[in-house]
């Protein structure tokens, strides 16, 4: 059936999401969910540009990095 359908390609989207590191995946999160209640677009760059500054700082963003640069999956720890 369709809903079963749904179920599935909901859960194979959220195990590709998984897969992130926890910091972003928090921090994307976030963007959304204020993005959508901001009132114009200014204000809802304001907030991703906020959400995206706080990942910067973090060693999972540079296990991204140096996992993507030398072709293996990423090890993050929520750091």
């Amino acid at each position: 059936s369709v809903l079963i359908y749904v179920g599935c390609l909901v859960v194979r989207i959220a195990l590709q999401i998984v897969k992130n590191g926890p910091i972003a995946i928090r921090a994307a999160k976030e963007a959304i969910d204020a993005g959508i209640e901001a009132t114009d677009m200014t204000s809802a760059l304001e907030v991703e540009k906020a959400c995206y500054q706080r990942v910067l700082t973090t060693s999972d963003r540079l296990e991204g990095l140096a996992a993507f640069r030398e072709g293996r999956p990423p090890e993050y720890e929520g750091k």
